[in-house]
């Protein structure tokens, strides 16, 4: 017999005091009220779990489980495992949901048959967010194939990259196994979606932005994670690659995979502190993945076009000096 709980949301929390409260009434106050919350109190050293236990006294559909600090992967994980629900979604604990979105993704996936719908988001910065135009209100359906273009290619509001943002059928993730990878704690989101856009073989769009992204909070593990940048860009092109031939489509979407390599390369050199630092990387880089000269660019801006064309012909020392005067004065946001 199906659950009586329609979705499980699950909340990862690590020292998210500012944010937690309002992020737990966006889903408190849900119009779909047939949900439970799983919230995972990773190791907090804040006030985060007395917020959580307030929230908890008020609202008898929110269990919470307490671990020492394992990272969001290992905390998305275990609510799964825990997770009641025909349907989860994972929300980040410091951001938070438009009232109406699990009840739009939910009835797109029961409307359509999907076991995964997706919405967009709001990129809320410091200086606001920007409100997308839509022509059509009609979900439509994405293939694996255009997903995965998608995945690597999309920036901003419509990003692919997110596990967020979407709804996932509990038994499709189950039957198919699937869960985040561990061991990594950066992009972990994007492994987690190529696996399973590979094995739905599509997506349900719902062209709504129901969900606020936080881009201000400045202890985001994706920014601790610069810290081994190239190490952490040489494990997720390895896992990616891997998912990808193993679900047969790397061929199809080669040039997007590319793209999405030359973006790394490029908040790489965002990074660094000098001009030959920068050539290093170029370097080091086009020798780990010389294929990225091969790549057919898509959606770029003019310099990042003539930066290309600099490192075809071998023009480092220029091509550094490009990168210095003109990307690195301009924020990189990664699709990571």
């Amino acid at each position: 017999m199906a659950s009586k709980i329609l979705v499980s949301v699950i909340v990862p929390v690590y020292n998210a005091e500012p944010y937690l409260e309002k992020c737990l009434t966006s889903i408190c106050q849900q119009t779909l009220k047939d949900i439970e919350i799983i919230v995972i109190n990773d190791g907090s050293e804040d006030q985060s779990l007395t917020i959580l236990q307030k929230f908890a006294q008020i609202d008898a559909r929110m269990t919470i489980f307490t671990n020492a600090n394992s990272g969001v992967s290992k905390a998305r994980n275990v609510g799964i495992d825990h997770a009641n629900g025909q349907y989860v979604t994972f929300v980040d604990a410091d951001d938070w949901l438009e009232l109406t979105m699990l009840e739009e993704l939910y009835q797109a996936c029961k409307l359509t048959g999907s076991a995964i719908a997706k919405c967009d988001l709001f990129w809320q910065a410091a200086e606001g967010s920007r409100s997308l135009y839509y022509p059509s209100n009609s979900y439509c359906t994405y293939s694996a194939i255009d997903c995965l273009h998608k995945l690597f290619t999309e920036i901003g509001e419509t990003h692919f990259g997110f596990a967020s943002c979407k709804l996932y059928k509990k038994s499709f993730l189950d039957f198919h196994r699937l869960r985040f990878d561990e061991a990594m704690s950066f992009a972990e989101d994007t492994v987690f979606l190529t696996r399973a856009v590979i094995q739905n073989q599509s997506i349900c769009y719902v062209p709504r932005q129901l969900y606020y992204y936080n881009v201000t909070n400045e202890s985001s593990l994706t920014k601790k994670a610069m810290v081994h940048l190239r190490h952490n860009y040489d494990v997720l092109y390895k896992k990616l690659l891997k998912e990808l031939q193993d679900g047969e489509v790397y061929a199809e979407v080669k040039n997007s995979f590319l793209n999405y390599q030359l973006e790394g390369l490029l908040i790489i050199l965002h990074q660094s502190a000098t001009a030959q630092e920068m050539k290093y990387e170029i370097q080091s880089f086009l020798k780990a993945y010389p294929d990225v000269l091969k790549v057919k660019l898509m959606k770029r801006k003019m310099k990042q076009i003539v930066f290309l064309k600099l490192i075809k012909n071998n023009w480092l020392t220029l091509s550094s000096t490009l990168i210095y005067l003109n990307v690195k004065k301009h924020q990189v946001i990664s699709r990571c």
